[in-house]
């Protein structure tokens, strides 16, 4: 039961922050430099996530598997980089995750 209120708290805080930004700060009032960072913030977050789902796949387990997500990893960030689409590099990655789901198991 605190485990689902700590979640519901969350959401709840990361929602107000969300809707603050939106509509108090319009991005227009945000400086230049500020505003050509933000472009960079989706892919940052992204990759963050992937290097922490990385770090935590990888370690004690078997080669084979050790190896099948370093290649995933390897041929998402070569989407990534080639086609610099972020809705394309999800969509590789999901698609990378099931195929070592269904190799894997």
């Amino acid at each position: 039961m605190t485990e689902l209120v700590a979640m519901l708290v969350l959401g709840a805080v990361c929602w107000v922050f969300r809707i603050v930004f939106v509509l108090l700060v319009p991005a227009t009032a945000l400086p230049a430099r500020v505003r050509r960072g933000l472009d960079h913030l989706a892919p940052a977050v992204l990759a963050g996530i992937a290097a922490v789902e990385l770090t935590g796949t990888m370690g004690a387990g078997d080669l084979r598997s050790n190896l099948l997500a370093l290649g995933a990893m390897a041929v998402v960030a070569g989407i990534a980089r080639r086609f610099g689409n972020l809705s394309l590099t999800v969509v590789a990655a999901l698609a990378a995750v099931l195929a070592i789901d269904l190799l894997v198991r």
